[in-house]
């Protein structure tokens, strides 16, 4: 039985990690804050989930940085990291 999708390109662009990415924006980004991500320049709430729904190279990116944001939660490295910041 494989579970296990093969390639890190798989995951970003999946339906079920757009989903996810899209519910985390919406919920956490309020509507009146632009976000600037690395040389892509400023951009609102609405266009990161529409460049997630599209599945861009910008959207590629923005579901990636959620998504090793939700890996290193689950695993502890970020209140290991806070831990050791103290």
């Amino acid at each position: 039985m494989k579970n296990k999708i093969n390639s890190e390109r798989e995951i970003e662009t999946s339906e079920e990690a757009k989903k996810l990415v899209i519910a985390r924006i919406d919920a956490q980004v309020p509507s009146n804050l632009r976000l600037s991500i690395g040389s892509f320049g400023g951009m609102s709430k609405e266009e990161m989930i529409e460049h997630v729904e599209k599945g861009d190279e910008m959207g590629r990116q923005i579901i990636k940085s959620h998504l090793r944001f939700l890996h290193a939660q689950s695993t502890g490295k970020i209140t290991r990291a806070l831990i050791s910041a103290e």
